[in-house]
């Protein structure tokens, strides 16, 4: 017997206030934030800064962003701006929110929202004092497939959750930035993927085990990661930077099991399974007009709609989480002995 799937709950974008936005710096997330916002919400792109001379105004003509600005601090000194977007080196995360958080800007901070668990409870209690609001771009969080899954769990279709499995392969070798630690090594950068998802999920694990290979520069190479939680429910991930595979996800409970279309962190949509051997499954594709990291559209506007709702943080994707994640992380880099401290 097939089970039905639910249909994803959605914002809409013009549900939400049209934020005037500005942007730190200017790498290809930026480029997919500003394109798709513009392109698929009600959210307008204003402006961008870098600390690179003449980057900001060739990324402002290439991509159509109306102004741009020569420094942060100009950014965000001006009135015009509600929120800034900031996709800065990791290690700079904690610099750059504080000096919008200073100047009374929301911020949107992609993910990782910073290198240690210390410096993201910096910001989030710095937001909290200037009466801001703070969020991690953790943009999976926010795409039509994680409404659906949440919806098929709180209606019990899969019963109680017992063990995700999930792969992020991606052969990093000719990326210089991603075995270096002020930039967001591999666990940070891949790994803060499966680990968020696992805290989504399953909660808060009671113990992890970590085990993998080191990179010649002495970070993370491939790591695969068991997590035990105090229901019994597991979490096994793989992580490697050396190998290109394909990202798969799979949640499995005691009564059904949910299989995510590959690669599971962009617009995709799932796979519903009863239990037992070889069993036909009912599926759903996302078939909304944002496509691959274009998906960064739903995070923006539910950033804008929060505020609406005068939220203090994300409802989906709580400070706590932000927070347990890098710590999770920390410990996971500390079982592997990599030569880098946090």
């Amino acid at each position: 017997m097939s089970l039905q799937i639910p249909a994803p709950q959605i914002i809409a974008p013009d549900s939400a206030p049209s934020l005037r936005w500005g942007m730190f710096g200017t790498g290809w997330i930026t480029e997919e934030f500003a394109t798709s916002t513009m392109k698929h919400t009600a959210q307008q792109i204003v402006t961008v800064a870098s600390r690179t001379p003449g980057k900001a105004q060739q990324f402002a003509e290439q991509f159509g962003v109306p102004e741009f600005d020569e420094s942060y601090e100009s950014l965000v000194s001006r009135d015009d701006i509600d929120a800034v977007y900031i996709a800065t080196r990791p290690g700079d995360h904690l610099e750059h929110a504080l000096i919008a958080i200073s100047a009374g800007k929301h911020v949107l901070i992609e993910k990782p929202i910073a290198m240690t668990p210390e410096d993201a409870r910096a910001i989030f209690d710095a937001g909290a004092q200037a009466g801001v609001f703070v969020m991690e771009a953790m943009w999976n969080r926010y795409l039509p497939q994680a409404s659906v899954v949440h919806q098929i769990i709180e209606q019990g279709l899969i019963g109680t959750p017992e063990l995700l499995l999930v792969d992020f392969c991606q052969d990093q070798t000719s990326d210089p930035r991603k075995w270096d630690p002020s930039h967001g090594t591999i666990m940070f950068d891949m790994g803060i993927y499966p680990v968020s998802f696992a805290l989504e999920l399953l909660g808060s694990p009671t113990k992890v085990q970590a085990m993998g290979r080191l990179h010649e520069s002495g970070t993370e190479a491939e790591v695969t990661v068991l997590l035990d939680f105090a229901n019994g429910a597991r979490a096994i991930f793989t992580l490697s930077g050396l190998t290109h595979a394909p990202h798969h996800a799979t949640l499995a409970g005691s009564e059904g099991i949910i299989e995510y279309e590959t690669p599971f962190v962009i617009p995709s949509g799932i796979t519903l399974i009863p239990t037992g051997f070889n069993q036909p499954g009912t599926s759903w594709s996302d078939d909304f007009a944002p496509r691959g990291h274009q998906g960064l559209s739903y995070e923006a506007t539910a950033f804008a709609k929060y505020i609406s709702g005068d939220l203090t943080e994300s409802p989906i994707h709580p400070h706590s989480q932000s927070i347990e994640a890098l710590e999770l992380v920390r410990e996971i880099v500390r079982q592997l002995g990599v030569t880098y401290s946090l």
